[in-house]
């Protein structure tokens, strides 16, 4: 039994939200178990705040108009030993710059969901020659070549089928990508009642992320050309306030609109179906929701890749313009009640931030001294 109090560092980077959700459901399934401190951190916090916000703007403006570049780099550093100079480079920096931030934190297990933080963490361990345990939760249903790092521990992973990615003698546990509480673990009757959606109605979810990069009005246009009489338009926006007032605007009668809201779980589990894009997090919320999934024009990279396993694996769908979309909601639209509710659960790991969560405490009571 360990007797001092548990330091729990989990490390992030807010590229994408997701590495950010999942390390926030991890915080949270261990602020429930007792003698244990959990710190969040950012790499992002290493540098100046000034670099991290251009380095955002940076990159969402490579994904909206020039995919192509990032389609590029991500092959780039995912082929081969080739990009590893670069990867040594960033994370070195990072590693000196985030020094006091870690000797701070004086953890005894550091938990990183995105692979810059692993790379920061496999260097500090190798220049401290220190034996702290450090494990990976690769939070995509694909695994990038810059997240095998030597001195990684363990790694968390979406699935079994990806333990191939890894060398034989690397631990793999394929516990599913963390989730926050509430998703698996609500009724749909009892969230279409609290949302004032009627038992008959077929709810369709437009789901693009803060960013929006999923173009809702687009796609609400040609849903609303053909529109099935029972089917009800849904839209969560997150902080994009532009994308929201200009749905509330041109579709005021037609799409139900959600801004920023900690209802998502209730939301997404009393749906029927969604429209989104193929980030690892958001995907896996909606398995573990039991929606049948509408992948829009997945961008190149890990999204693709998580696109291509989810139609391979778990029953998505890939659309790549917004008539494919309205021609597969409208059949979706046709099946019964029981067709859309018998099938995706079990692909689904709502569990999976505690099984992490056991799993790191029961390996820390071997490592830690009593």
């Amino acid at each position: 039994m360990i007797n001092k109090k548990i330091k729990v560092l989990l490390l992030s980077a807010p590229i994408g939200s997701g590495h950010r959700l999942a390390a926030e459901a991890l915080k949270e399934t261990f602020e429930n178990k007792e003698n244990i401190e959990v710190i969040h951190g950012n790499v992002f916090n290493f540098f100046p705040q000034i670099l991290g916000k251009t380095f955002l703007k940076v990159y969402l403006w490579i994904l909206g108009a020039c995919p192509w570049l990032y389609e590029a780099m991500y092959k780039w550093g995912n082929k081969g030993e080739g990009s590893l100079w670069m990867r040594s480079l960033i994370n070195g920096a990072l590693a000196y710059l985030g020094e006091g931030f870690i000797k701070k934190a004086a953890p005894d297990v550091v938990i990183a969901t995105h692979a810059t933080p692993a790379g920061i963490m496999s260097i500090c361990k190798r220049r401290n020659k220190t034996n702290l345990y450090l494990c990976g939760v690769i939070t995509d249903f694909t695994v990038h070549r810059w997240w095998l790092c030597d001195g990684v521990d363990t790694y968390f992973i979406a699935d079994e089928r990806l333990k191939e990615k890894f060398p034989k003698e690397q631990e793999t546990v394929a516990t599913g990508i963390p989730l926050r509480a509430g998703f698996g673990n609500l009724e749909k009757v009892t969230c279409r009642k609290e949302l004032n959606w009627k038992k008959e109605d077929k709810i369709c979810l437009l789901m693009g992320g803060g960013e929006g990069l999923l173009p809702m009005e687009e796609i609400v246009t040609q849903l609303l050309k053909n529109k099935p009489h029972n089917l009800r338009l849904v839209a969560l926006t997150g902080n994009n306030q532009n994308l929201t007032k200009a749905l509330k605007t041109k579709f005021a009668n037609s799409v139900e609109v959600f801004s920023y809201t900690d209802k998502v779980p209730q939301i997404m589990c009393g749906a029927d179906m969604i429209i989104s894009k193929a980030g690892g997090v958001s995907s896996a919320e909606v398995l573990a929701s039991n929606l049948e999934f509408i992948i829009y024009k997945p961008l190149p990279g890990q999204e693709e890749n998580n696109a291509k396993f989810l139609a391979n694996y778990c029953e998505a769908t890939i659309a790549n313009s917004t008539e494919e979309i309205a021609q597969k909601v409208q059949a979706m639209c046709l099946y019964n009640e029981e067709k859309l509710s018998q099938g995706k659960r079990f692909y689904g790991k709502p569990s999976a931030s505690k099984e992490v969560c056991n799993f790191v405490l029961k390996r820390l009571k071997n490592i830690l001294p009593s």
